[in-house]
């Protein structure tokens, strides 16, 4: 989430100068819809929420350096052959990359192929690798790479981008990653995914989430609406029972000490007809404070803030109500409400370890 631009500041400041209401805060990136507002998704009472959350985590865990890492070491030590494709100490020409892989320190490992086995495993494109050797409790990897194994069956990994990651035992066990590119292949994920993340997950429920992920092949519950009942499904390329959700976009931490049930900031999911949910937690910014960007929408619309665990949908902008009918005739503004076991979601994110990193002697005596 981002804070306000200076100029927008600066906007906000003339125009409340000139005793007029300044614009509500830009909390979130996208803009309210204009009048009269769409109707939200057919289906909006029926999606279980708290279950396409805990999918969207499952998309955040495949965007990491280590879905990547472990095929690829993988590829190379049951699928590669003496000079398909030959690796080699040290990182790949500029002109062949067009990435600065210059580093001193540690040169890595490249491999610069187009190539088939005679196991008919094929090799196409470029990678470089480093994986600093590991202290017993971190270490540290980078990977970056214009890649494609096949086999038998397609394509096994395709790699486009670069990610790094890194593992921290010397205390609360931590992953961090940071991922940008496009990474499939049937060994990687099922349809494969393409954007940008920076995450971290602990071991003590403490996590860390920003960027956007598209799954190329869809996630969560299948879409089981009537297109004769429920006119947005009518798009080009929609198709009874296909995966409901397609991206995700995230700015989410959440630290135990803070409140160890709920983070600050948002979710949001995106409909496979292109209509954003949203569930907005506690505010990024403390209430306290009473500033612009503690009061920006939507949390000036949200009742509750507490430390509770318990989210407040928006569909395209709008507060939804809560369709279970719990609200009294005096209270017919009660948003609907997201309650996502983190605990349980953060525990089930992979947890690479430092061994994980190490560069084998085998695939250093398989350099040309």
């Amino acid at each position: 989430m981002t804070a306000i631009r200076p100029a927008l500041l600066l906007l906000g400041l003339a125009i409340a100068g000139c005793d007029l209401e300044p614009p509500r805060g830009t909390q979130i990136g996208a803009l309210r819809e204009p009048e009269p507002p769409p109707a939200p998704p057919s289906d909006i009472d029926e999606i279980d929420l708290e279950a396409a959350v805990a999918d969207a985590f499952a998309v955040a865990a495949a965007s990491t350096l280590a879905s990547a890492w472990a095929v690829h070491e993988d590829r190379l030590d049951i699928d590669g052959a003496p000079h398909c494709p030959e690796i080699w100490i040290g990182p790949l020409p500029e002109d062949v990359t067009d990435v600065d892989m210059d580093d001193e320190d540690d040169p890595g490992m490249s491999w610069l192929a187009d190539c088939a086995t005679p196991a008919g495993i094929g090799w196409a494109g470029w990678a470089h690798w480093t994986a600093a050797l590991p202290t017993g409790t971190a270490s540290d990897r980078t990977f970056s790479g214009d890649l494609a194994v096949t086999d038998a069956n397609g394509v096994a990994l395709e790699i486009d981008g670069e990610a790094s990651d890194s593992v921290d035992t010397s205390g609360v066990y931590t992953y961090t990653s940071s991922f940008a590119g496009e990474l499939l292949g049937s060994l990687v994920t099922e349809g494969g995914i393409r954007g940008e993340l920076d995450a971290s997950w602990s071991a003590d429920g403490s996590f860390s989430l920003f960027g956007a992920i598209t799954d190329l092949d869809g996630f969560g519950p299948p879409d089981t609406r009537d297109p004769e009942t429920a006119p947005e499904v009518g798009f080009d390329g929609w198709t009874p029972g296909m995966p409901r959700f397609t991206s995700v976009r995230y700015d989410l931490s959440l630290e135990p000490t803070v409140c160890g049930v709920e983070p600050s900031g948002y979710l949001g999911i995106r409909g496979n007809e292109g209509f954003w949910l949203d569930v907005y937690f506690l505010p990024i910014y403390d209430p306290a404070e009473d500033s612009a960007q503690s009061n920006a929408f939507p949390f000036e619309l949200i009742e509750n803030q507490t430390c509770d665990g318990i989210g407040t949908l928006f569909a395209r902008n709008l507060l939804l109500e809560d369709p279970s009918g719990s609200g009294t005739a005096a209270d017919t503004t009660l948003a609907r409400e997201v309650a996502p076991d983190f605990a349980a979601i953060v525990g089930s994110m992979p947890a690479p370890m430092p061994s994980d990193d190490l560069i084998t002697l085998r695939e250093v005596t398989e350099s040309p």
